[in-house]
This record gives structure tokens, C-alpha cells and sequence, in this order.
């Protein structure tokens, strides 16, 4: 099966400054992925973690490895065989809690895994032989399988008569031989069967070794990928640092006569503002005299429209007057008219009567 996850989660990832062994170094851009992951070929437990194509994290968990909070979202723990001290920064102080417990619980499982592990009966009944004849194998068994200390036991008492003993002394020494041969039998066959175990897993980290083998391989080979471009960009950079050195250079030695050019704009500059300033002044001046000329003009317009008004009421009362004595003229005229009308007609009826009388 080889390496599972079994628990992920996202973190800012540090590192310790081995330098100082005081500050904290960023490993990740940003938040990334921070993964327990278990090999079942191997037994072991890891903490991995991949910042584009970069491992920050590859710290393998052992039973004296303990995870330490340091604040609500921060924690951290050390590596002694990375040599360095991993510390992760959370979002929130559950997502801590939650890793700080996923570690406690691998933890307790690498403790577990490497217990002593158990001997037969043989095996325990030539320890207590041998350790009741004088504990001459103890050290051998703890090199190879590491069991409890055992506290050596009482010498035997005085011998008086010495000679009376020679027998039992050989009787003993011989027992000892035998249980010793006994004991590295099943020593070899323990260490056989480990053996084999270990081979199996030594193929299986070998397996391992070379897969991560090419995948550094990849990261190498893009790395020198990533180096090239560097190398022309700085390429690059270079040419363009030369480009504006040589513009500096040239700016200071045409410096002098830039500088005259300069200090003729200056002095076109003041004369501008001179000029302004008067054309200011000027402005000021005809805006006060517009302003006077706008007051003279309301008042001059105001003047005479009250005269025009006092002459149009005049003339409308001197039309009104008019009308009214033409009102009386014509009617005066109409009277006459009838009345020259009338003496008209008479005329005629009396020139008519006048004719008739006539002789003709």
C-alpha cells in the first residue's frame, strides 16, 4: 500500500533560524497542507509537506517527539533528525487543537509499535539460569533486544573447605555452558527471523528511497530550469544596470551647461511671474473699475427709467385728456352736421317749391 494520509490540515509552516536558534524563518508562501501520513510496509509515521514543488516538511514521529503550543494558533516541535524545530501557524485555535491531538495520538501509537518485544519460555528460563549462575549474558541480550534492566543478583555465600566444592563447581560450569548454548540459538534464530523482517522492510525503504529519488530528480531539473531563467533575467538587470550607469555619467558631465540651461528657465521663470504679478494687479484693477462702471450704469438706468416712467404717465394723461376732448369735438360736429344737414334739405324743398313757382 505505502504511504496514506491519514490526517491533513492547512497551516503557515516556519522553520528555527539555525543561526540564532531564536527567530523563525517562513518555509511557505502562504497557507499550504501539513499531512500525517502512515506506511504500512514500514510502520512508521510522517509529517509532509509540499510547497509547490519543494518538501518543507519531512519529519518522521518518534515516541519522544511532543508537540508544544506556544500561543491560541501557534505550536511547534523538534526534529533531531532534521536538526532543526518545525513550528506551525493556524487560522483558527480549533484547527491547533485538532493537530495538537492528532500528534499526541501518533505518538502513542510509535510507542506501542516499539515496544520489547516477547521472548518464549526457553528463552526467559536460560535468562533466570543464567542470571541465578552469575549473570555472564545479561549485557549480550540487552545489546541485541533491549529488555527491562534486571538488578543482578546476591553473590553466593563463602565457601570454607574449597576442595569439597571442585565438583560442583565443574557440575555448574557446565550447566552454564549448555544454557548459554541454548540461549545463543534462540538468540540467532530471533536475530535470523529480524533479519528477514528488516530485509523486507529495507527493500521497501530502497523502493521508497528511489522514488523520492526521482521525484528530487523533477525538483532538480525544474530548479535548473528556474536557475536559467534567473541567469537571463539577471542577465537582463545587468544590462539594464550598465544602460543607466552610463546615463548617470552622462548626466554629470553635461551637468554645467544643463545647469546654465537651468538657470536660464530660472530666470525666464521670474520674469514670467513678474509679468503675471502686474497682469494680476491690472486684472484687479479693471475688475474694480468694471465694477464701478456696473454701479455708475444701475444707478444712470435706474434714473432714467424713473424719469421715462414720469414722462409716459404725463403722456397718458395728456392722450386720455385728447381723447376725451375729441369724444366732445366730434359729437359737437355730428350736431352740426345733423343740424347742416337739415337746413340743407330745406334749401332744397324751398328750391324746389322756388322752381315750381318759377315760370317755365
Amino acid at each position: 500500500m505505502g504511504e496514506q494520509p491519514i490526517f491533513t490540515t492547512k497551516a503557515h509552516v516556519f522553520h528555527i533560524d539555525p543561526a540564532t536558534k531564536k527567530n523563525w524563518l517562513p518555509s511557505s508562501q502562504g497557507s499550504v497542507n501539513v499531512s500525517f501520513y502512515y506506511d504500512s510496509n514500514r510502520s512508521t509515521y510522517r509529517i509532509i509537506s509540499v510547497d509547490g514543488s519543494k518538501a518543507i516538511i519531512n519529519s518522521t514521529l518518534v515516541p519522544n517527539m511532543a508537540f508544544t503550543k506556544t500561543s491560541q494558533k501557534f505550536g511547534q516541535w523538534s526534529d533531531a533528525r532534521a536538526n532543526t524545530v518545525y513550528g506551525l501557524g493556524f487560522a483558527t485555535e480549533t484547527d491547533l487543537n485538532n493537530f495538537a491531538e492528532k500528534f499526541g495520538e501518533v505518538r502513542e501509537l510509535t510507542k506501542q509499535q516499539l515496544a520489547p518485544p516477547s521472548y518464549s519460555t526457553a528463552t526467559n528460563a536460560s535468562l533466570n539460569k543464567n542470571n541465578q549462575n552469575g549473570g555472564d549474558t545479561v549485557d549480550a541480550v540487552n545489546v541485541i533486544h533491549q529488555p527491562p534492566i534486571v538488578a543482578a543478583p546476591a553473590p553466593p555465600p563463602a565457601v570454607q573447605n574449597s576442595e569439597y566444592m571442585t565438583p560442583k563447581v565443574e557440575m555448574r560450569q557446565g550447566t552454564v555452558a549448555l544454557d548459554q548454548l541454548k540461549y545463543e540459538n534462540d538468540r540467532l534464530k530471533h536475530a535470523l527471523a529480524q533479519s528477514s523482517q528488516n530485509a523486507k522492510k529495507w527493500e521497501v525503504e530502497l523502493q521508497t528511497l528511489k522514488n523520492n529519488n526521482a521525484r528530487l530528480t523533477t525538483a532538480l531539473q525544474e530548479s535548473a530550469v528556474n536557475v536559467e531563467e534567473w541567469k537571463v533575467q539577471l542577465s537582463n538587470y545587468k544590462e539594464a544596470n550598465v544602460t543607466l550607469k552610463k546615463k548617470v555619467i552622462e548626466f554629470e558631465q553635461n551637468e554645467p551647461s544643463q545647469q546654465e540651461e537651468v538657470n536660464k528657465m530660472q530666470k525666464e521663470m521670474s520674469g514670467l511671474m513678474e509679468k503675471l504679478s502686474v497682469t494680476e494687479a491690472e486684472k484687479k484693477n479693471t475688475q474694480h473699475e468694471l465694477a464701478t462702471l456696473r454701479s455708475k450704469v444701475a444707478q444712470e438706468l435706474t434714473r432714467t427709467n424713473t424719469e421715462l416712467e414720469g414722462k409716459l404717465n404725463t403722456l397718458v394723461n395728456e392722450l386720455d385728456r385728447t381723447r376725451s376732448s375729441q369724444s366732445a369735438d366730434k359729437t359737437e360736429m355730428v350736431r352740426v352736421h345733423d343740424i347742416i344737414s337739415r337746413n340743407v334739405s330745406e334749401l332744397v324743398n324751398a328750391q324746389n317749391q322756388l322752381a315750381k313757382l318759377l315760370p317755365s
